[in-house]
């Protein structure tokens, strides 16, 4: 059996100090690291990887690259970290490189990590859920009806901001309901604003886009 090993790492919102100890931990370790500047900066990666460890960029390496890296750790005994944003669990498109890992025979980790939403609830002091107030975490081409009282995470908002918006109102959601917009926490240049839902896709509109923008939203966050 092969020594190869994978190891899906959740690598938090962008922040260096949000790395857990295991995922620094997998990185010093690491044969070969997956990696994109929007997961990652190159300084932070730099000073956790060994001085001989393989960094394969993506892109340019595609999809296909990949998994011919999984392929050179099973034949040759490599452990290959696979950095993923936030937390590997939660809308990381692991597949069909998790299915490819698991075909092949490889050992294979799912390492958690600091999500975006917890980053941006913490970065304005909000509870994410309560006992009376659950939390639901979708993207936002998947929501349809809100249930009373419930906090909502929503990855993905400034695809369709008008239709976003449209959604949330006609799901149950009042013009009055509170918002936090939350681009690219935890980094250097975060930008984190509160808006009503009447005001949400004017406020993703005029913000634009980042490495990663996370919505908070719902009668659980007024305060």
């Amino acid at each position: 059996m092969s020594d190869g090993r994978v190891l899906f790492v959740g690598c938090g919102p962008g922040a260096p100090d949000l790395l857990t100890v295991r995922a620094v931990r997998a990185l010093r370790d690491a044969d070969v690291v997956i990696w994109s500047p929007s997961l990652l900066d190159r300084e932070a990666l730099a000073a956790h990887v060994r001085e001989d460890a393989e960094i394969v960029a993506w892109p340019p390496a595609n999809q296909g690259d990949i998994i011919g890296v999984y392929e050179r750790a099973l034949a040759e005994g490599l452990l290959v970290v696979r950095l993923k944003g936030g937390d590997p669990t939660l809308l990381a498109r692991m597949e069909p490189e998790l299915s490819a890992v698991l075909a092949l025979g490889l050992s294979c980790e799912l390492v958690p990590g600091v999500s975006a939403h917890a980053a941006g609830a913490a970065a304005v002091r909000l509870e994410l859920a309560l006992p009376e107030a659950p939390l639901l975490v979708a993207d936002a081409a998947a929501i349809g009806a809100v249930p009373p009282g419930c906090g909502l995470a929503i990855y993905g908002p400034g695809r369709d901001p008008r239709a976003l918006q449209r959604v949330l109102l006609e799901g149950g959601l009042g013009e009055a309901a509170p918002c936090v917009v939350a681009i690219d926490v935890s980094r250097s240049d975060e930008t984190i604003v509160s808006c009503p839902l009447s005001e949400l896709a004017e406020t993703l509109e005029d913000l634009g886009g980042g490495r990663m923008t996370v919505v908070l939203a719902g009668p659980a966050y007024a305060a």
